[in-house]
């Protein structure tokens, strides 16, 4: 029979330590730890996008008590009231009339079945800032829900005291049935 002596027992003993501790290494303790760090960037990443889902919540939230509070300032603005007579008397209040050149309604059709956007873009000449911030000032704090969507300014003399403007405001405005 096979009698080792015992540098060949202290060999083969070591061998086998050796394969089983790289046997345990290689197909057990590897692979749990690449799972561990699987699972630990799967639960950063859950985190994350629950975070981000709280925020989007949160932010809906705001949203929808923003439109409810839009939904409550049209419902209880007047029912004669056109974006343009409005901004017509802003611009006699303001002091800014005569400087109005021109004045161009038109609608939008929106995919929303009760209102239409209506827009009035006009354009200012020869005015001075203090009157144009007024101006402004009366449309954007009103309470007809009234703003304005675009704002063009160029000097309109070389002294640099007045500005020509054109002015696009925008106000949703309830369809007509019938």
């Amino acid at each position: 029979m096979f009698n080792p002596s015992r540098r060949e027992t202290f060999v083969l003993t070591f061998g086998a330590v050796f394969l089983v501790i790289f046997i345990a290494v290689r197909f057990v303790y590897t692979p749990a730890i690449d799972k561990r760090d699987t699972l630990k960037r799967q639960v950063a990443q859950k985190q994350s996008a629950l975070t981000q889902m709280m925020i989007s919540g949160q932010r809906l939230s705001q949203l929808s008590e923003h439109a409810h509070a839009q939904t409550d300032l049209l419902n209880r603005r007047s029912q004669s009231f056109s974006l343009f007579s409005f901004l017509d008397t802003q611009a006699r209040q303001s002091g800014v009339k005569e400087n109005v050149v021109y004045m161009r309604p038109f609608t939008k059709d929106e995919k929303n079945e009760t209102y239409t956007l209506a827009t009035v873009k006009l354009k200012l000449e020869r005015v001075n800032l203090k009157a144009l911030i007024t101006f402004l000032h009366h449309i954007e704090s009103s309470q007809n829900s009234v703003s304005i969507s675009s704002l063009s300014l160029t000097l309109s003399d070389k002294t640099e005291t007045q500005l020509d403007a054109v002015i696009e405001t925008q106000t949703l405005m309830p369809k007509e049935t019938g």
